[in-house]
């Protein structure tokens, strides 16, 4: 298992933990697939609230990272899995750690 500083944009294989102040993000390139754990995050400070957002611990389209490094919020492109003509980001609160775990 390796620990990044960050994902590339251009990243095409893999599963990957991304893990921020306030969530767990679970990336699998193979599928093109994004899980969002909310609430399982790298913080114990309350002056971070856990937001609840459609889809959480299922499953979505994912079409690309934007951006993802330790210490800034994380972008992921990602298709509404209920209508495949929306497309949205998912901005999350800073990443505490990154892992590569297959």
């Amino acid at each position: 298992m390796a620990h990044l500083e960050e994902i590339d944009p251009d990243t095409t294989s893999g599963v990957w933990t991304v893990v921020t102040r306030t969530s767990t993000y679970l990336l699998d390139f193979s599928e093109m697939t994004l899980l969002r754990a909310p609430g399982v995050g790298g913080s114990t400070d309350e002056s971070w609230a856990v937001s609840a957002l459609r889809r959480d611990s299922e499953d979505i389209p994912l079409l690309g990272v934007k951006s993802c490094r330790i210490g800034e919020s994380a972008q992921f492109w990602v298709r509404a899995a209920d209508d495949p003509d929306v497309r949205t980001w998912r901005i999350t609160t800073p990443v505490v750690s990154i892992e590569r775990i297959s």
